[in-house]
């Protein structure tokens, strides 16, 4: 038998968690295919994805070309948009210190 505090909070997480299951990543283009128009334009066309649930919940690492790693592409795309920063997607996974 539950305890009404604690199905409350089963509640509560279940929704919470809901909204990061729907949030969405999309493909930036990575190594001799990356240029930064053609990243500002797919982070342009996408950025409407990049909702605050999606900065919150766990992504797959990407290598941004400054040697940063982004958690995933919607924090990749906010340097590039609202940071200005020049910079594109190296590849998918944290980037290796030298």
């Amino acid at each position: 038998m539950l305890v009404p505090g604690a199905l409350l909070s089963a509640v509560l997480l279940l929704a919470s968690s809901a909204p990061a299951a729907l949030a969405v990543d999309f493909r930036l283009p990575t190594g001799d295919r990356a240029s930064l128009p053609k990243t500002e334009v797919i982070c342009n066309n996408n950025i409407h994805q990049c909702w605050f649930v999606s900065f919150t919940k766990p992504s797959e690492p990407v290598c941004g070309s400054d040697h940063f790693t982004y958690n995933g592409e919607c924090h990749l795309c906010f340097a590039v948009l609202y940071k200005k920063l020049n910079i594109t997607k190296l590849h998918d996974g944290p980037c290796e210190n030298p």
